[in-house]
């Protein structure tokens, strides 16, 4: 190829991602081969068009390869060459338990990546054409419907942020030539060449037979994985308002008495829906199936669904959640006064202003009591035990251990339970002109 075709691949690439998104930071996923050096070369060439833009390089080390120095020091070498500045986070894989080193490393890689983003970010990734086909046929291997099949996009906005792919329409041989006119070269990496990854086994063995036999192959993956994108959008677009009015956002749950379990093809949608809040990976079809069955199962169940980083899908009584678990072996009686914070475990307590709460500024966090004592909320008639008031105010076993009696320092009086509610008692005036309400967040 031309250098001057090959300059005007890069100019064309680098105005679709101006007429896309506006001024950002854009972040290069670098690991040094060519896929990602030629995203480089593109993010570098739209600060040369429209100086409002800014180019960040980050290269994880993943800390598995004894080549890791090799990469490290020709991303350095690159970027000082092209003048884009680059950050080398070292990445904590820890792998087993049924997830591969390949997961894993995916996984953290993507976590160190977004971890550079903010507002006004983008995060650059170096997926290509060939990349697509050889997911379609992984997809399809593992049973994936139409999401898994339809590919990645050149854009999507979510709650990571921005992730833009700029060469999917181009091939990996392409992709070679265009650098290699512009003058730079890129690693190989070793372990595009093992066997026991999935993918390269696909690359390596499966495609080419394919493509001798039937020479149109790739052209036909492309299209199918486009076709099944625009049934899945169709889909997504009629479950995103059922998903709308099951899903509480302030507590990351799911109102399962809002939706109809026995359609299962949009319960499946939804539910793919909800597990993409936490989320970074394509959720797992076997989690979203477990997910299904703790919505028809019976509201009393303990179940746990295990999801990437710690996450976990529960149940109680109506609802679905996505928790990360926490700890609070908290006993006995801890003082805590205004202004203060006090960490234990997992958890934050202090004391925050508010219209309708105690007039108290020195308390005494309680952690001794039982489910069959009775307190009385003031806004209700009657006192009850604990235990049940747990269920009035919807708060699931996992969260109990953290909820503990809020005590008057001098006088003894129980003015609230954790930060449910303010006590009968506790709510009756006096001559204090502030009050208070307990507030416990996650540490």
């Amino acid at each position: 190829m031309l250098k001057e075709k090959a300059e005007q691949v890069v100019t064309e690439l680098a105005q679709k991602i101006i007429s896309s998104i506006g001024p950002s930071k854009l972040v290069v996923g670098l690991s040094g081969g060519a896929d990602s050096t030629l995203v480089l070369l593109i993010a570098k060439r739209v600060t040369e068009l429209d100086q409002r833009y800014s180019a960040l390089a980050v290269h994880c080390i993943h800390g598995l390869d004894a080549d890791d120095p090799v990469w490290f020091n020709h991303c350095h070498k690159l970027c000082e060459s092209v003048g884009v500045e680059i950050r080398t986070p070292k990445l904590n894989i820890v792998y087993g338990n049924g997830r591969s080193p390949e997961e894993v490393s995916r996984a953290e890689r993507y976590r160190a990546l977004l971890d550079n983003l903010d507002e006004h970010s983008a995060l650059l990734l170096g997926h290509q054409a060939d990349d697509q086909i050889e997911s379609f046929l992984l997809a399809l291997k593992r049973g994936s419907g139409p999401y898994g099949l339809s590919g990645m996009r050149f854009m999507v906005h979510d709650d990571r942020g921005s992730l833009i792919r700029p060469l999917l329409e181009l091939h990996k041989s392409e992709i070679i030539d265009i650098i290699e006119s512009l003058g730079f070269s890129h690693v190989f990496d070793i372990s595009n060449t093992y066997m026991k990854f999935e993918r390269n086994f696909i690359r390596l063995k499966v495609l080419p037979l394919m493509r001798e036999r039937f020479p149109g192959i790739d052209k036909a993956i492309l299209r199918s994985s486009k076709l099944c994108a625009s049934e899945h959008d169709l889909a997504m677009r009629y479950a995103k308002d059922a998903y709308e009015r099951a899903f509480d956002r302030e507590r990351l749950r799911l109102d399962i008495s809002k939706l109809d379990v026995s359609d299962e093809s949009l319960m499946l949608s939804v539910l793919r829906l909800f597990l993409y809040e936490k989320l970074v990976m394509t959720p797992d079809y076997n989690a979203v199936l477990d997910a299904l069955n703790l919505c028809r199962i019976s509201p009393d169940q303990c179940t746990v669904i295990p999801l990437e980083d710690g996450y976990e899908v529960r149940r109680f009584r109506n609802y679905l959640y996505i928790v990360k678990p926490s700890v609070c072996n908290a006993h006995g009686q801890f003082e805590l006064e205004a202004g203060q914070n006090l960490r234990l475990d997992d958890f934050l307590y202090s004391l925050e202003p508010c219209e309708d709460g105690f007039a108290c500024d020195r308390v005494v966090l309680d952690f001794e009591y039982t489910g069959s004592m009775k307190l009385h909320p003031k806004k209700r008639v009657h006192s009850r035990e604990i235990k049940k008031l747990f269920t009035e105010y919807s708060v699931p076993s996992w969260e109990r251990d953290s909820i503990c009696l809020v005590r008057a320092k001098n006088t003894n009086t129980v003015l609230g339970l954790g930060a449910l509610f303010v006590t009968k008692e506790g709510a009756l005036e006096n001559s204090s002109a502030l009050r208070y309400r307990l507030k416990i967040e996650r540490a």
